[in-house]
């Protein structure tokens, strides 16, 4: 149960002198069953939101089941696994998730409409009508711990009081589920194509599952079933995190509180590499760059521009050039420059690898500017920095 969120598990903890010892009364279990029920919701809205205007399957709710894993003692400490339905295993995980999401926002002590997600549907009413319903059973001294985020973070707590509070923020709401197209500013899950550089640690070939961890240590959990033949790509590339090559994923890339969280769906995966020199270090750096790095603005640099920047670079050490500078470009691609206090020469290599040549001489005031898809003419150009 450490990892709930990969996993599908969740823990709810009755609590009051009825549950002491673990006892969980049987008109109790309709709790249990109605978080299922949420979940089960949010999981119809998600598979709508993909297939928009198709018949639901009709064994979509079942593959949403959950199954009691034990109950501790000392309270009705309930911990619950979903049944696993391979099929429709992104829906149960995304569905938790929204529903985790949800009931955070509810049970806040801030009470805005504004810090729960809008959007508006007939599933969307439905949904919070069902989470405004949990704790439906309690009576005063009783309450409900959801475990939100993991199983051993703060829980959200319902009790008669806080319910309260929680049906106010929910019914009146009428834009409220999770949608993919909300601002980096709001709780829910958003989904870009992206792509993210790190070390594969984790792959589960049975269900197409990989962990890829970044620079900074954050775990990146992701599927590529949409693509099952980038398993043999991925078994090359798994590793420790200090062991494994550093290796770029791509896809559908889903983000939290605007933050990488999850790849919905890897679509391509390739090594990175370069050389052991100082300019292989920033290219490295360079294509770990994220969207928006440039105080929000910022294309990921290409690898055409970083694989022509290590070619052009090398060229440069060969003819022992004058070190460069070497900088990314916000429109993805890299620049290499020459300057100093008589003349500025570059190199500018845009992301679909052309070669943009500029040379200024400072006293004179004049430039040259030349554009050329052959590397030999860009190789050509650096070396006459010598001259």
């Amino acid at each position: 149960m450490d990892h709930e969120g990969e996993s599908g598990g969740k823990r709810l903890r009755l609590t009051g002198a009825r549950f002491k010892g673990g006892h969980l009364p049987i008109d109790s279990l309709v709790e249990l069953q109605k978080y299922q029920e949420v979940v089960r919701i949010a999981a119809r809205a998600e598979w709508r939101r993909e297939h928009p205007g198709e018949e639901l399957p009709s064994d979509l709710d079942k593959s949403v089941s959950l199954a009691i894993e034990r109950i501790d003692e000392g309270s009705a400490d309930v911990f619950m696994l979903f049944e696993q339905h391979a099929v429709y295993a992104q829906y149960q995980v995304e569905a938790q998730e929204a529903v985790d999401t949800i009931i955070a926002a509810a049970y806040s002590d801030v009470s805005s409409p504004g810090a729960l997600p809008d959007q508006s549907t007939d599933l969307d009413r439905e949904l919070r009508e069902a989470v405004s319903q949990l704790g439906i059973t309690l009576t005063h001294g009783q309450s409900i711990e959801v475990y939100t985020a993991s199983p051993d973070s703060p829980p959200v707590t319902i009790t008669i009081e806080t319910r309260e509070h929680a049906i106010e923020q929910l019914l009146p709401i009428e834009n409220f589920l999770l949608s993919p197209d909300l601002t980096p500013t709001t709780e829910g899950l958003q989904s870009f194509d992206e792509s993210l550089v790190g070390r594969v640690t984790v792959l589960d070939a049975d269900d197409m599952k990989f962990v890829l961890v970044l620079a900074d240590g954050t775990k990146i959990h992701g599927w590529y079933r949409q693509n099952p033949d980038l398993l043999e790509d991925f078994r090359k590339l798994v590793n420790s995190t200090a062991e494994g090559p550093l290796t770029r994923i791509s896809g559908m890339l889903q983000h939290k509180a605007g933050k990488p969280f999850r790849f919905r769906d890897a679509n391509s995966i390739e090594r990175v590499e370069f050389d052991n020199t100082p300019w292989g270090a920033r290219l490295t750096e360079f294509a770990s760059l994220r969207t928006g790095w440039d105080d929000g603005e910022g294309d990921q640099v290409s690898f055409v521009a970083l694989d022509a920047a290590q070619m052009l670079l090398r060229a440069a050490e060969g003819a022992n050039v004058e070190r460069p500078g070497v900088f990314p470009n916000p429109e993805g691609g890299v620049l290499i420059e020459w300057a100093n206090s008589d003349r500025v020469r570059s190199v500018e290599i845009t992301a679909d690898g052309t070669f943009e040549m500029f040379s200024l001489q400072r006293a004179e005031r004049v430039s040259e500017h030349s554009e050329s898809a052959d590397l030999t003419q860009a190789i050509a150009f650096i070396e006459a920095e010598k001259a």
